[in-house]
């Protein structure tokens, strides 16, 4: 596939966006700019395309995504049981960076919402945009338009580097206007509270409605980490590959002071530098910089909070191409949703990065046994690995299956009675690409094994059943996890158990292995 870029620069908008607004409604992805940062498009409404979307990006299923319109009048299309707040909150904000989390008509796919009973709706202030929604005339998903876990893109370059030749289009317009996404509120709580900040504050909010709500400090809870209704909440975002380190200071005077300390405890690193120019200029007088080893990205000190918010990621993804193994970005304080990035961006000062890696559960559908599989490791492993060096996480995929089928109701049931949700699973075909990538591959049964050895013997090492992995047991003494496929609801209850036990015999041989 060839990616074509569409230059936006025309004023017959509605003419040059004809073609990809015609792509989305036939299920293409389209990449496309807003005022936050660019959008990776799909239509809301196909679960196949939808489903593309977090092929595409990486992105962890349980991570849900926001449904993007043009304007209020077809709201009732995606959400129900509207609450009169959102209508006075329209009325002051939108269009604009202002996300509502609402309940989710019977229309809107579990896979969007990532099998929750509430939606996230945003209506774009951004012409592009704007046109691009009115022509496609259907509801839009649209995260933004990066690997998961990497910086936004806030320019139309970004896109490329991340998906050239993996999509249809992109729409280039520019730079983004704000450079951060979207402020999200939550409307389904007893009381409104910010699940993500934006531009748009708590106080804001407050003055130019009346609404009273929640900052996000005051409202984040665990289970809204555990099972968010939000994009940006669980997972680890907006990180490059350097090591991102804040630089603090407050005043000049102390920024600079732990500058320079910095750069003295990294005389072996290339150095990225993102900080105001004005601080900058004084930097230059104080310290020799060595260019060979030092690049810099500044942003405005006129307007600091503004100007590093719509440069961060921009200067994230800069910094790394200069091949920076360090970058050092200045913190500001006052500027929460900018700061809710930075952070996110680091690792701790003191300590490398978690390596992460991968098993990769396999079954025959990838509808029971493997997903059921995968959910229970990774709520297992939460609670077991905070504080290791390296991080374990489970995906799941199916030998003989197609994408995107739901898992068994039956698999659904049995693990909500142990509070895990996999309604939004969808159904993954197994390719050498997951195979390659995994650290170890566990199946279900000894056939599914001798299968994969035959298909991918360079895998072979790696490639074991469950329970050979779970228990040491020989190959041939290895236990079959049955299929329970078109069975009770009990058999699936008793395959659950089952799992349960070889995940934490597994867990342990796992760390086992790791301290050995």
């Amino acid at each position: 596939m060839k990616t074509q870029v569409i230059t936006a620069d025309t004023n017959d908008l509605e003419q040059l966006l004809q073609e990809p607004a015609q792509a989305l409604r036939a299920g293409e992805i389209v990449a496309f700019p807003t005022e936050t940062v660019y959008g990776l498009g799909a239509n809301a409404l196909n679960e196949k395309a939808v489903e593309q979307i977090f092929i595409l990006k990486g992105r962890p299923q349980d991570n849900p995504l926001i449904v993007h319109l043009p304007d209020k009048a077809k709201i009732e299309q995606v959400a129900k049981n509207i609450p009169q707040e959102f209508y006075q909150l329209y009325e002051a904000f939108c269009p604009g960076p202002l996300t509502f989390v609402l309940e989710k008509s019977d229309l809107i796919p579990d896979i969007v919402s990532a099998g929750l009973d509430t939606v996230a709706v945003r209506f774009p202030d951004q012409d592009i945009s704007q046109t691009l929604l009115r022509l496609a005339d259907t509801p839009v998903v649209a995260p933004s338009a990066n690997l998961s876990g990497r910086p936004s893109a806030t320019r139309a370059s970004h896109v490329l580097d991340d998906f050239k030749d993996k999509i249809p289009y992109i729409i280039d317009g520019g730079a983004t206007a704000l450079g951060l996404e979207s402020t999200v509120l939550d409307l389904q709580s007893p009381e409104p509270r910010i699940l993500r900040p934006g531009i748009i504050t708590a106080a804001e909010i407050k003055e130019r409605s009346g609404i009273e709500v929640q900052s996000f400090a005051e409202s984040l809870k665990t289970a809204d980490l555990e099972h968010p209704a939000s994009p940006g909440l669980k997972y680890r975002h907006y990180a490059p590959n350097a090591r991102v380190v804040q630089l603090c200071g407050d005043n000049e005077n102390d920024l600079l002071a732990h500058l320079i300390q910095v750069l003295d405890q990294f005389v072996d690193k290339q150095i990225g530098v993102f900080i105001n120019d004005k601080s900058w200029e004084e930097l230059q007088q104080l310290y020799e910089i060595d260019e060979s080893r030092i690049s810099t990205y500044l942003f405005s000190a006129k307007k600091p909070h503004e100007s590093a918010a719509q440069e961060l990621f921009a200067a994230l993804r800069a910094l790394d191409a200069a091949r920076a193994d360090v970058i050092l970005a200045e913190a500001l304080p006052d500027a929460e949703a900018y700061m809710n990035r930075l952070s996110k961006a680091c690792a701790p000062d003191d300590s490398a990065e978690a390596e992460v890696k991968t098993i990769l559960f396999v079954c025959t559908g990838n509808t029971c046994r493997s997903p059921m599989a995968a959910a229970l490791f990774n709520t297992y492993v939460e609670q077991k690995q905070p504080d290791s060096t390296s991080k374990w996480q489970a995906l799941s995929a199916g030998l003989y299956t197609m994408d995107g089928l739901p898992a068994s109701s039956h698999s659904i049931s049995v693990l909500r009675e142990v509070g895990i949700d996999i309604a939004g699973h969808r159904s993954v075909q197994l390719t050498e690409e997951l195979l390659e990538e995994a650290e170890i591959v566990a199946t279900m049964t000894r056939n599914q094994r001798d299968m994969l050895h035959t298909i991918a013997p360079r895998q072979k090492e790696k490639i074991k059943t469950l329970s050979e992995w779970a228990r040491g047991l020989a190959a041939d003494a290895a236990a079959d996890v049955i299929d329970p496929y078109a069975q009770a609801e009990a058999v699936y209850r008793e395959t659950r158990d089952l799992l349960q036990e070889l995940i934490v015999d597994l867990w342990q041989e796992l760390n086992t292995d790791s301290q050995a």
